[in-house]
């Protein structure tokens, strides 16, 4: 699985769209590793547009990781 934070993957098309996504965990690792669990569900070639950002919610720090999985062919 290719995670990337661009929009496009240079060599490959995205020949669909599946779904956002969002991972989140107890460091950015952790939120990473959600979001390519659920990627591999949907069955995603990748995901693209990968950001992770925090929050602190009743003094516990969250992270969060957020992209597009999409199905991607390499180009000819």
């Amino acid at each position: 699985m290719i995670i990337t934070t661009t929009e496009t993957l240079e060599g490959y098309e995205i020949v669909e769209y599946l779904d956002i996504i969002i991972g989140c965990g107890d460091d950015p690792e952790d939120a990473l590793k959600e979001l390519k669990e659920i990627g591999e569900t949907l069955k995603a070639d990748a995901i693209v547009g990968v950001k992770i950002f925090n929050e602190i919610l009743d003094r516990e720090l969250t992270y969060y990781a957020y992209g597009t999985a999409v199905k991607i062919k390499k180009r000819e």
